[in-house]
């Protein structure tokens, strides 16, 4: 008889994310891909716009059938006057045809380049919106450690808590404490447990925003690194990158507006057809090739001020690319300046914080020793218990603040 081998299937254990692995995934967010298929969709609009400088080469085949047989009236007075055959009823054309734009006041090669600046621009939006996705993440991950280290803090104290009731059982059924104290410490005791449920239901609700951010399901997260303050380089942030190119792109525009100023000549070359046969081999009224070379000359005199509204309005939005960049750049700095400001007062609240928790352990053991030997009160016990949770998970809402700071300084100061 064979002996069947069991082996035990461990339910896969989900691992803690940490940051940089936040910041690897963020590739995989949908908004993402989005702007992936935008940066697609601009280098075929490059593509299209490139094509106009090659010219256009185009087949057509045309069989008409006229109602009548088309003629013409011819008179010469007084010796001549009757009517003569167009064509057939049947007619067919077929011709190749090659049109190119020999000159169009640069407006082609401005369109070219206004293109590939444009192309350049969604690039630079993609970096962008994964710096935003970058700073959103880390303001939702900053929360969720935050909440984490404030449940971890109210469990320990549910432990005291629970501790503390044990002792006081004990004194009451010795008939040394009121069954009102008693009850006092269960009453913060569930306290205390519904402080937990809520901080556990904010980091679930925040666990799935980040797992839809991510497009990915996040079920816990690692612990936090505050990172160092480099020298901010404003110029290399995307966004600011992306303003630039906005400037290049008005001054393009311009530069098309003003190539209405000139003569459009264009080249058109046919290989033309015409007959009364299907093959278009047979023509007992005209010639059957009527292949030629045309050059087109295009120059408008008078557009009722259109074309110099057309270049006022482009000198305009540059005018005005140039200011949105300066205010945007002075708004950038100062938001920097600001977030730099926090980040030193918040390293000061530190480390009165933990100053604070050093207090706070030292008045909780001396108020628990005293209530072990039952000189203490109760409700002095539950404020001590209370107070040294609190201290904790303060200390961890400023680290989790400084964390968000330091990343937001790194990528708003240029360092993605």
């Amino acid at each position: 008889m064979k002996k069947l081998l069991f082996i035990p299937i461990l339910p896969l254990l989900s691992l803690a994310v940490s940051f940089d692995d936040i910041q690897k995934d963020i590739t995989n967010s949908l908004t993402y891909k989005l702007t992936q298929k935008q940066v697609k969709l601009s280098k075929q609009k490059l593509n299209q716009t490139k094509s106009k400088n090659y010219g256009s080469l185009d087949v057509e085949y045309d069989a008409i059938h006229f109602k009548d047989q088309p003629f013409t009236y011819i008179k010469i007075p007084p010796i001549v006057d009757t009517t003569s055959n167009l064509s057939d009823k049947n007619h067919f054309i077929a011709q190749i045809k090659y049109s190119y734009p020999l000159f169009t006041g640069y407006a082609i090669s401005n369109m070219i380049e206004k293109s590939k600046l444009e192309y350049i621009k969604e690039k630079l939006n993609l970096n962008n919106v994964k710096r935003m996705l970058i700073l959103q993440t880390a303001d939702i991950y900053s929360k969720i450690y935050a909440l984490k280290e404030k449940i971890k803090a109210l469990n320990v104290a549910k432990k005291a808590l629970i501790s503390s009731k044990e002792k006081a059982l004990g004194f009451y059924n010795a008939g040394l404490l009121d069954k009102s104290k008693v009850d006092e410490i269960e009453a913060k005791y569930y306290e205390i447990l519904a402080d937990i449920q809520n901080a556990t239901s904010q980091k679930n609700a925040l666990l799935n925003t980040l797992s839809y951010i991510l497009n990915k399901k996040i079920d816990k997260i690692d612990s936090i690194t505050t990172l160092d303050v480099t020298t901010p380089n404003f110029q290399n942030r995307p966004d600011v990158k992306m303003i630039k190119q906005t400037l290049k792109i008005a001054s393009k525009d311009l530069m098309v507006a003003k190539s209405s100023k000139y003569p459009q000549v264009g080249l058109e070359v046919a290989l033309k057809r015409e007959g009364d046969n299907f093959s278009i081999t047979k023509n007992d009224y005209q010639n059957i090739d009527k292949s030629y070379v045309a050059l087109a000359v295009k120059y408008n005199i008078f557009s009722g001020g259109a074309k110099k509204a057309q270049i006022e309005m482009a000198k305009i939005a540059k005018e005005s690319a140039v200011l949105f960049y300066n205010d945007y750049l002075n708004k950038i700095k100062t938001e920097y300046n600001n977030d730099k400001n926090s980040f030193n007062a918040l390293k000061y609240q530190l480390e009165s914080a933990k100053k604070e928790i050093v207090a706070r352990k030292s008045y909780y053991d001396y108020i628990q020793a005293k209530f072990n030997e039952g000189l203490a009160d109760s409700s002095d016990l539950n404020d001590a218990i209370s107070r040294l949770a609190l201290a904790k998970a303060k200390k961890e809402s400023i680290n989790s603040k400084l964390f968000l700071l330091s990343i937001k300084l790194k990528v708003n100061g240029g360092d993605l």
